[in-house]
């Protein structure tokens, strides 16, 4: 399950993230156990947070962009997936 949620994650952050239109994107995720999530920050300073929601049972990610972008998200209806754009 943690796997998954990595992997979504990444994708989420590889979206979000203006920089990978340019020069590699290094990003670094790790468990902070004490407050049962999952975070993952990016050298351009995009964050996401991952926590597991026991009410629904399934991973939830809020993303903040890199300082100065803007962010906006929408469900695609076809995936399912959230897509984000930032500019």
């Amino acid at each position: 399950m943690r796997t998954h949620v990595l992997a979504h994650a990444l994708v989420l952050l590889a979206l979000a993230s203006p920089a990978l239109a340019g020069s590699p994107q290094r990003c670094l995720t790790y468990e902070e156990k004490t407050l049962g999530r999952l975070q993952t920050i990016c050298t351009d300073g995009t964050r996401a947070v991952s926590t597991w929601n026991r009410t629904l049972e399934r991973w939830e990610t809020t993303i903040s962009p890199p300082p100065g972008q803007r962010c906006t998200g929408r469900l695609n209806p076809t995936t399912r997936q959230v897509e984000v754009r930032c500019h």
